[in-house]
């Protein structure tokens, strides 16, 4: 053999060995990042069954990065593997992976970039808070840290979420469908929460000072938008914290040198009031509605611009001293809980014997101002429990407790794409909300139980529904039902009277009513002398494409009265789908103040009708027909997927 052939033999030889020593490198940058990330994963996975804000700060930073370490290996070194997956998916076992590998891969890569581009934002606020500083007293810097990577953030996430609309997770192995369906839903809510927190420096004051009303609702007075308005205050926030707040009667809003509108005609008629005024300003069951109302009413001397309003009731008062844990109020011997802070309310309303009627009804509401005060000194002490905080604050706001709106369009898109808005939804089926208003001058709604019963018959063309709605008084005293203006001198005795309701039904627009039962209540008992006759009226609503039924009712003491409406749907209530299966798809939203009000939705189903496979079902007779209960606690929807046989 030549000397050249010797050399070329040895060079192929140390090439060969070269190669194989990369491969072996590679081989095992891979192993080890594949098996780190996996055990990265499950360690978090841990991590968020626990208490995340208890999670030591350094460890989760370290877990965080070398998280983000393997995913970058990974796809630096497979990546270009990974590429030609797509062309393997033919394989059994291991196709349906190798073809979603290029998108996983993005998707992980996406995720992970975000995961450390905000812990290291937040790494410091989160390490002084686990050392006990208050968490509100890092605010301003949190977001002086966060605002510059937010772009960034907001551009990883857009490419994990379009990465994930790519992945067909049914074909994926089991182990993976189940986090993947989790984390679908939560990606575009890391991309809208991304986007407000891009906006949080304008809300909370860092850009400059802004203002927010508190609406103080009475849900015992239940008006439409939740409650009789019955105290605001205006909330300063400058830097981060609040600068001021005052509390002040609904009363004081008032400035009748400026003109008012007509207020509508249930108020004139049954409570004598001609204008409508921003105690009453919450007409609309749509809270962005309202709330635009409410701005135009408030007219406080001095003027104020006002950048959003919060709207609470008495039950989000209630639940949330449960979590904050008892607060030290004036007028109280005893701590104030959520399970006493009714009795305490109801107790500081109350008249003494020799107080005169002038100086009580102005000091009756002068709870609200402590009250806020107490609630946010706990906060801002730091002695609370965060989570528990945000899982409470998260349901009130779902449950429409608390009612949120922000003058920022953007913002107030955000809210409208997560259901927080208190907005009425878009009808894209069958439709009901069921809103009711106390026009009796008394608190006598919390002493309503209600009951829904909503029927749909669709063996018809078109379909045939009957709301059913029943009211029981518990009260059992006897008192005449004598439309007045008056105050009790202890707060639970205007409970105690006889309930004026005005019901109106929001349906489907097109939604043609057939028959209804009368309701006629005598000129004695209606407030400007004129007899209600009964009869429904029937109306466009003014928020949207709804058919809005109304209808009057005088519910006495210890007594029970049920208001119907059978009416025919819409023909699209009902959707062929393009396999031929129908589709029926209701949507039912609550009123907000209301608690959980017992309701059952009954389908009656065309004959020889069965039910898609894939459909949940729920108890079903041999007549075809569907039961389903509703909790009205929270908007609901239905939907049922069924097959009409016409074979025998």
């Amino acid at each position: 053999m030549s000397v050249i052939a010797q050399h070329r033999k040895k060079i192929a030889i140390g090439l060969i060995t070269l190669g194989v020593l990369l491969l072996v490198i590679w081989l095992g940058q891979t192993a080890i990042a594949a098996g780190s990330l996996v055990r990265s994963l499950k360690t978090a996975q841990a991590l968020l069954d626990d208490d995340p804000l208890a999670t030591d700060a350094t460890a989760l930073g370290t877990l965080l990065r070398q998280t983000r370490r393997d995913v970058v290996v990974l796809r630096r070194n497979v990546g270009w593997l990974a590429g030609m997956g797509p062309a393997f998916r033919w394989l059994p076992k291991v196709g349906p992976l190798a073809g979603e590998a290029p998108a996983l891969l993005t998707m992980a890569d996406g995720l992970t970039e975000v995961g450390v581009l905000l812990w290291d934002a937040v790494e410091p606020a989160m390490t002084a808070f686990q050392a006990g500083e208050p968490l509100l007293e890092m605010v301003p810097d949190v977001f002086v840290q966060l605002t510059p990577v937010l772009p960034q953030a907001r551009s990883a996430v857009s490419k994990a979420h379009v990465a994930f609309e790519t992945i067909n997770v049914d074909a994926l192995p089991d182990r993976l469908q189940s986090p993947l369906k989790q984390l679908g839903p939560l990606l575009p809510l890391l991309a809208d929460g991304l986007a407000l927190a891009e906006a949080g420096p304008s809300l909370l004051g860092l850009d400059a000072p802004c203002t927010y009303l508190l609406l103080v609702l009475n849900e015992g007075e239940l008006r439409p938008g939740g409650g009789f308005i019955t105290g605001v205050g205006e909330i300063h926030v400058e830097a981060g914290k609040i600068a001021e707040m005052t509390f002040a009667d609904s009363y004081a809003a008032d400035d009748f040198k400026q003109p008012y509108p007509l207020a509508p005609e249930p108020f004139r008629q049954f409570m004598g009031i001609e204008l409508l005024v921003f105690r009453d300003s919450n007409w609309s069951p749509d809270f962005p509605t309202a709330a635009r109302q409410a701005l135009k009413l408030y007219r406080p001397r001095p003027a104020v611009t006002v950048d959003g309003i919060i709207a609470v009731d008495q039950r989000a008062v209630q639940r949330l001293v449960d979590v904050l844990g008892p607060l030290t109020l004036p007028d109280s011997n005893e701590p104030v809980t959520g399970a006493t802070l009714l009795a305490y309310l109801y107790s500081t309303w109350s008249q003494e014997e020799d107080e005169r009627f002038g100086e009580w009804w102005q000091q009756r509401k002068s709870f609200m101002e402590p009250l806020a005060e107490a609630v946010m000194a706990r906060v801002s002490s730091g002695d609370v429990d965060w989570l528990a905080l945000a899982k409470t604050g998260q349901r009130l706001v779902t449950e429409k407790h608390v009612l949120l709106y922000f003058v920022d369009e953007n913002v107030q898109t955000l809210l409208a794409v997560w259901g927080w808005d208190g907005g009425l939804h878009t009808p894209e089926g069958d439709y009901a909300m069921v809103v009711e208003a106390n026009l009796g001058y008394n608190k006598a709604s919390g002493k309503l139980d209600r009951a829904f019963t909503y029927e749909v018959d669709l063996t018809q063309s078109p379909p045939r529904a009957t709301m059913t709605l029943t009211y029981t008084h518990t009260s059992d005293v006897d008192i005449a039902c004598v439309p007045e203006a008056r105050y009790d001198p202890e707060y639970t005795q205007m409970m105690d009277r006889c309930y004026w309701a005005y019901l109106r039904l929001y349906v489907p627009e097109g939604a043609r009513l057939v028959e209804t039962n009368r309701h006629s209540i005598p000129a004695d008992s209606v407030a400007n002398g004129e007899p209600w006759d009964g009869l429904p009226r029937i109306s466009a609503a003014p928020e949207g494409a709804y058919t809005v039924f109304e209808q009057a009712m005088l519910l006495p003491t210890k007594s029970q009265d049920m208001v119907y409406f059978t009416y025919k749907l819409p023909d699209n209530v009902v959707q062929q789908n393009p396999d031929g299966t129908l589709t029926y798809q209701l949507y039912w939203q609550k009123q907000a103040g209301l608690q959980n009000v017992p309701a059952r939705v009954i389908l009656r189903l065309p004959k020889n009708a069965v039910l898609c496979p894939a459909q949940a079902r729920s108890s079903a007779n041999e007549a075809g027909v569907l039961f389903y209960d509703v909790d009205l606690r929270v908007d609901g929807s239905l939907h049922v997927c069924y097959q009409v046989s016409w074979g025998e």
